[in-house]
Order: C-alpha cells, then sequence, then structure tokens
C-alpha cells in the first residue's frame, strides 16, 4: 500500500485516533488525492490514548518497510519526535525514523455522485492495468447500455487496446449502471495504484462523465485505500 501511495505523494499526515488510523491528502498536482483509512479493529493490537497526528516521508517510510519478510507482523509507535517501526518475526528488527513537520490540512471527502459502479478481484484490476500499459498514456471506461460489460480502453498516439469485462465472463463481480458514462483518465496514476492492488481482495471502481474516478481497494478486517484522479479532457 504504502508504495503505491509513494508514487502519487511524497509526504502526508497520518491521524490516529481511537476509531482508527486514517491519511487524506493530496499530490502536489492536485490531479490525484490518496485516502486511506484502517478502523480500530482491523489491529491485532491497536492503544490510541487521544488524537495524534504524525507527519511522515513516504519514500523513507517504504524503504524500511520494503525490509519486511513474509510472515513479519509489523509495530509501528510514536516515541517523541521519531516513529518507531518494529518487525516480529524470526527475531525483532528495529527501525526509528524522524517524523516531519507540515501543516496539516483537513480535506473533506468529496461529494461525487457516481453513475457507474464495478467490483472486480485485485488481481483482475492489475491485468487490466498492465494490459494496456505498454501502448496507451489514457484509459478510458465506458459501461454498456444493457448495463451487463464495462469497456476497458488504452489509447496512446496511434495504439489502442480494448478489455470487455463482464459478470457472465466473471471479470466482474457486480455492476450498476444507471447511465452508460465515458471518461478517459490519465494511465500513469493507475499504474501506480496496481502495488496496492496486489494484496487487495476487491476493487471497486466508481465514475460518471467527465468527473474523479474513485478507486477502493478493501483489504481483510475492513482496511481500504481510496485513490481518486482527475478526469483527462480533450
Amino acid at each position: 500500500m504504502v508504495a503505491s501511495i509513494e508514487k502519487i505523494i511524497d509526504e502526508g499526515v497520518f491521524v490516529a485516533s481511537p476509531e482508527g488510523l486514517s491519511l487524506r491528502a493530496l499530490d502536489t498536482s492536485r490531479v490525484a488525492m490518496v485516502d486511506l483509512y484502517y478502523p480500530q479493529d482491523s489491529f491485532k493490537e491497536y492503544e490510541v490514548e487521544e488524537e495524534t497526528e504524525f507527519g511522515v516521508s513516504f519514500p523513507l517510510l517504504s524503504k524500511v518497510l520494503r525490509r519486511a519478510r513474509k510472515d513479519d507482523e509489523l509495530e509501528l509507535k510514536i516515541e517523541g519526535s521519531y516513529i518507531e517501526i518494529i518487525f516480529h518475526g524470526r527475531g525483532t528488527r528495529r527501525f526509528r525514523i524522524p517524523q516531519i513537520t507540515l501543516s496539516y490540512e483537513k480535506l473533506p471527502e468529496p461529494k461525487i455522485s457516481y453513475t457507474v459502479t464495478a467490483r472486480l478481484l485485485g488481481s483482475t484490476f492489475r491485468e487490466v492495468v498492465r494490459t494496456i500499459e505498454p501502448i496507451a498514456d489514457a484509459i478510458v471506461f465506458e459501461a454498456d447500455e444493457g448495463g451487463d460489460k464495462l469497456y476497458v480502453r488504452g489509447e496512446g498516439d496511434i495504439e489502442k487496446a480494448e478489455l470487455i469485462l463482464s459478470m457472465e465472463r466473471g471479470s466482474l463481480l457486480d455492476l450498476e449502471v444507471e447511465s452508460p458514462d465515458k471518461s478517459m483518465y490519465t494511465l500513469e496514476y493507475f499504474s501506480e495504484m496496481i502495488q496496492a492492488a496486489q494484496a487487495a481482495n476487491i476493487t471497486v471502481i466508481r465514475y460518471s462523465m467527465d468527473a474523479p474516478i474513485r478507486v477502493d481497494m478493501e483489504y481483510q478486517e475492513g482496511g481500504r485505500l481510496t485513490f481518486y484522479v482527475s478526469p483527462r479532457i480533450e
């Protein structure tokens, strides 16, 4: 998850409250927003007495988290002006990285009416993006008028690719279509999401014509990582 976030934002502020851990931040171009939330009961242990904010450098945090082994348990502690990262596995390994001071901007959740909602496996989402990556710089979603297919197209300067997702073929788990809308987005942001999709059970795509798309990664125990990407209008 952090590997995907790192590609979109360099720095951010986590908020740990008694209810759970959250992060909401815009990229520097203000084209994409990252929204992470893990409720307190998603954790094996969660001890937060009062709301605490801590700023992190995502390249640095990602560098440390890449040291994790497959069966490690992860523990995070706030110790003064540092974040302590502890891996419990074959032995215990501890890392300390400094918190960074950032002005915390509490961003509201975008209020968007979506006309198309598609649920698919995280592995299917990764396959779709990787299929069109080699030839495209834009990704287009278009729902079928019959409400049973979702067309995903990759568009480059000359080349094009098209994938047809449907419940009948098993590539979609569910599809809700209020209007067979079509919308285009910069593919680069979707390429940056696929590492987060690797561990996601379900990916949910919501969009409307010429509106920001919402892509939810749903994880075990109720964790969620959401990406919003503004439309590409040509």
